[in-house]
């Protein structure tokens, strides 16, 4: 983001007090002193004024005194005019031949040393001076001293700032204004912001000069708060503040993220005509995009008048930072097409939205025009042209010859004679840890090594890193151990080495010493820390390390605070992390791995409330936390949220992805919305064998077998491959269209054409296709003689469903006996052997069983995004239970004769028959709040009894609506009296 360079309390040549030797007339020894002020300290001003003061001498004097005081006058004016200038060379050689040296000439050259960046000349003149004979004429003023204090702030020297302000408190020229507005600015620039505090609380009247300068100290020290009450007192205090005081407090806002004082700060420039000055406007863009209002600054932007390049930068960069990376593409596009130039900030912040969009094709035009412009020999665009290409490359599916490009223009710049700095060498360097090139990488040391190139903590860190990804730890570890200090940044590195590695136990270790060593931790340290906790599985040590950053003051750190939110995840904790990501702002939090531990907890209606979270905060997902939220959606049966789901995902331009649009199937494969699916699907550009898989998948899960045959079929002659998944779907479509010998050859070309050997599943759904069509015995036959394992619980099932619809209880017999061996408590077994019971009229066992039961079935529907749950037998309302009376009626004028055979007997008779299973409480509650015509979805977690499935077949005839009932086995679309499953579940 670019910065905008704050004013300090003075101008670069600060306006001299009325009490100055320069606006006096000439009362002093020298005459030679009678000089205007504008003519030597005025920047800008080319001509040299008389003081217009009257010499009184002998006559045959005047001529020669005139001479001489022109001749230094001229030279006052050309050691002003150098120093403006900044040939600092020619001044001080200029200086130096001056025969008299005035106060006047002393200040003009201090000033331009501190003016330039030379503030180590300006203090070393000022000593000089100091030590001249005394002379009341050299003595230093208020003027001298506010130079020498500018030039302390220069280089941080509070130390010295004490001296010269001991020496303004012997002089007594505290009570100069000019004067105690530089000391508040040097104490606030050393860092001493009580010091600059006490100062400005001891000046008897501040003026504009005097508050802008404590309101800047405050900020520029990170103490925003006590900038904001200053401010506040300001305007009690009815000082009128400028644009500069208002730039100042925008950007303490937003540091605080207070958008809405942000906001009464922008209607204050309003107020005051401000909202056009181009500098405030930029400050204002700047605070609206920290605080994520993305429109509001963009208004502003397109109101601007006038636009410079600063205001291109702020904007880009804050869409950047935003993740709003396309369109930081687009308003550098806008800018270049309107034949403006960029610089160096502008072509970073593009490069880094490349490189979070892994926009390779855009990276590489954006290169070419570095190119074309004359930017290839600057090393902040390389090294920002290197991290682009270092994120867009994916190393597992690029070639060789993008992956070659960061070395390419490390050696391009190598042969051009480019200068390299630490910034080229530390992007090469993590060119080379990315790729893992430790030839290069070896190749990069030694050249820093051979230009004696800086090596500062961060070229160490890219050292360290590089030797520990490319998985020589002891290469890293001789790198650390080689630094003549150990800083923050080589503790990081070395620290996240050991994780890298694996070495998570020694990463603690390190971590320890540097404590020892009394080294502060930074963000990069606490993240590799908590990394090393999380894969030992050590809640106790992360919790020391989350007590480590509250003590520091890095709670509120993004990266921190992600981390802590990875540990809490990781560790199942998600309820802790939840707490944490209240900390920081909500669009800057790492939502991945904490929706990925909820999702792991299977807790999905929290995670869809977080998804919810996230769209309202403006929060980025990606590809995978996007689908974990489908899975949720399809998992918890929430159509409604699912299309929210899918209308975000396409807003951020992630629906493009194979897998993303293969989740979507299957949600709303999973949510009974075929249609839904099939729209995805036919929308797709590239389908993969696993996309065909998905559709196929979704039309057997929906009872749409034929469908699923015919998309198979299709497949193949597309040349796309089957998979092992891709078989179960279509032999289950051949077991609900009763097709055995199609399901035969399917299962001989899966082994024989397409290599790929049986599973538990393809038995399975062999067992099905057999049973399917009433040949038990087959399928018996099959179990004992063809699977080549011991049969599990799932196949033991398929053959009592199927020999419950046939009425074979031999053969339900032998498949329960086995069944209650292998899952003697499980709820689906209990509820199938209850309906098989039920068939052959054994009450008593059925009652024996439902005692049993672990668990009571429930049913749930969603209305209007909010999910209602029944229970079978609880009671419900009148309202419901008025419908449910309504329905029985309706049916029996209609002539419905229930099949008595699913009947539970011994029971209350309206039980008994089925009226209160959860999933008619659910179905009626659907009636009675969903619009008419509307299709009605319940979702079960057992599998349907007869009695409520003959009932909804029957009820589907007079609502005039599809009833859609997903259970255990499959989802059941009830229409016109027919259900999808073909009676067979």
């Amino acid at each position: 983001m670019p910065t905008f360079l704050l004013c300090t309390s003075s101008s670069p040549v600060p306006p001299t007090p009325s009490h100055h030797p320069l606006y006096k007339k000439s009362t002093s020894r020298n005459p030679q002193e009678t000089i205007s002020l504008k003519a030597v300290c005025s920047p800008g001003v080319h001509s040299i004024t008389s003081a217009n003061d009257t010499i009184i001498g002998p006559t045959s004097c005047i001529n020669d005194r005139r001479n001489v005081l022109n001749q230094d006058k001229l030279t006052l004016s050309l050691l002003h005019e150098y120093t403006r200038a900044g040939r600092m060379r020619e001044a001080r050689a200029l200086f130096n031949a001056m025969p008299d040296k005035t106060l006047v000439s002393w200040t003009i050259l201090m000033s331009g040393y501190t003016l330039h960046g030379h503030a180590i000349e300006a203090m070393s003149l000022f000593r000089q001076m100091l030590r001249l004979p005394s002379d009341d004429t050299l003595q230093p003023d208020p003027f001298v001293f506010s130079v020498v204090l500018r030039a302390c702030a220069s280089i941080g020297s509070v130390d010295l700032g004490r001296e010269i302000h001991c020496s303004i408190l012997k002089l007594c020229y505290m009570e100069d204004l000019f004067v105690a507005n530089a000391l508040v600015t040097m104490y606030a620039s050393c860092g001493s912001v009580q010091y600059s505090a006490r100062v400005f609380w001891g000046i008897h009247q501040p003026d504009l000069v005097s508050w802008s300068s404590m309101l800047s100290g405050y900020v520029k020290n990170g103490h925003y708060e006590e900038a904001l009450r200053l401010f506040s007192e300001m305007a009690q205090a009815g000082v009128q503040f400028d644009a500069f005081v208002l730039s100042i407090v925008l950007k303490a806002s937003a540091n605080l993220g207070c958008t809405n004082f942000g906001i009464q700060i922008h209607s204050c420039m309003v107020k005051m005509g401000l909202d056009s000055c181009l500098f405030l406007e930029n400050c204002l863009m700047e605070f609206y995009g920290r605080a994520g209002e993305l429109g509001i600054m963009r208004q502003v932007f397109d109101k601007m008048l006038e636009k410079d390049l600063v205001s291109w930068n702020t904007i880009i960069t804050c869409c950047t930072h935003n993740f709003y990376n396309e369109e930081a593409l687009t308003l550098f596009r806008a800018l270049i097409g309107e034949g403006s130039e960029c610089d160096e900030f502008t072509l970073g912040s593009t490069l880094q939205a490349v490189a979070s969009l892994k926009a390779l094709n855009h990276g590489k035009e954006i290169h070419g025009y570095v190119i074309r412009a004359g930017f290839e020999s600057d090393s902040h665009v390389n090294s920002a042209l290197l991290d682009m290409y270092i994120k867009c490359i994916d190393h597992e599916t690029s070639d060789y010859r993008s992956n070659m490009v960061p070395r390419k223009i490390f050696r391009s710049l190598q042969s051009m004679g480019a200068e390299f700095d630490e910034f080229i060498m530390a992007s090469v360097l993590k060119s080379c840890a990315m790729q893992k090139d430790l030839e290069t990488g070896k190749m990069i040391h030694a050249c820093i090594m051979k230009l004696e190139i800086k090596l500062d903590a961060y070229v160490i860190s890219s050292l360290i890193d590089m030797y520990a990804k490319c998985g020589i730890l002891e290469a890293s570890l001789r790198v650390f151990e080689g630094t003549k200090k150990w800083t923050t940044v080589p503790w990081s590195a070395i620290i996240a080495a050991h994780c890298w590695n694996g070495h998570f136990l020694e990463a603690l270790r390190f971590f320890r010493k540097m404590q020892l060593d009394q080294v502060n931790a930074n963000e990069f340290t606490y993240t590799s820390v908590l990394l090393a906790c999380t894969a030992l599985g050590s809640l106790r040590r992360g919790k020391e390390i989350h007590c480590h950053i509250i003590r520091n003051g890095y709670e509120s750190n993004v990266s921190a605070v992600n981390s802590l939110v990875n540990l809490y995840s990781g560790l199942s904790k998600p309820q802790q992390a939840l707490k944490l990501c209240s900390t920081i702002f909500e669009h800057e939090i790492s939502w991945g791995s904490l929706i990925k531990a909820l999702a792991e907890a299977k807790d999905y209606e929290i995670i869809l409330k977080l998804f919810h979270r996230i769209q309202r905060s403006n929060g980025q997902l990606d590809h995978a936390s996007a689908c974990f939220v489908l899975n949720s959606c399809g998992s918890a049966f929430f159509l409604n949220a699912g299309i929210q789901a899918h209308t975000y995902i396409t807003k951020k331009g992630l629906v493009s992805s194979p897998n993303m649009s293969n989740a979507l199937i299957k949600m709303y494969s999973n949510c009974g919305n075929l249609a839904h699916a099939i729209d995805v699907f036919n929308q797709m550009t590239e389908r993969k064998s696993a996309s065909w898989t998905s559709m196929i998948s979704a039309n057997v899960h929906n009872g749409c077998p034929s469908s699923a045959l015919e998309l198979f079929m299709l497949m193949i002659r597309k040349g796309k491959n089957p998979n092992s998944n891709t078989f179960v779907s279509v032999l289950k479509a051949c077991a609900q269209m009763g097709l055995v010998d199609e399901a035969f050859r399917l299962f001989v070309s899966m082994t024989e054409v397409y290599k790929i050997k049986p599973s538990a599943q393809h038995y399975c759904c062999m067992v099905e296709v057999l049973g399917q069509v009433g040949m038990l015995r087959e399928a018996e036959h099959f179990i004992d003689s063809v699977i080549p394992f011991e049969p599990g619980a799932p196949i033991w099932k398929a053959l009592l469903s199927s020999s419950r619809v046939y009425e074979n209880m031999k053969v339900a017999k032998h498949a329960a006996e086995r069944l209650v061996e292998l899952e003697p408590t499980d709820i689906k077994t209990n509820i199938l052997l209850q309906q098989v019971l039920l068939a052959s009229g054994k009450w008593e066992d059925v009652a024996r069983l439902r005692k049993r039961s672990l668990k009571t079935s429930s049913s749930w529907i969603e209305i209007r995004e909010n999910v209602h749950e029944f229970v079978s037998g609880q009671i419900v309302t009148m309202e419901i239970s008025n419908k449910l009376g309504e329905v029985a009626r309706m049916m029996e004028e209609l002539g419905y004769v229930a099949d008595k055979k699913h009947w539970l007997h011994n029971v209350e008779d309206s039980r008994g028959k089925g009226t209160h299973h959860a999933e008619l409480m659910a179905l009626a509650y659907g009636l009675v709040s969903l619009p008419h015509g509307t299709p009605i979805r319940v979702f079960m977690n057992a599998r349907m009894c007869g009695a409520c499935h003959s009932s909804c077949k029957f009820i589907s005839t007079f609502v005039r609506r599809e009833v859609v009932i997903k259970d255990t086995c499959k989802f059941h679309h009830f229409k016109d009296g027919k259900c999808s499953c073909k009676d067979r579940w």
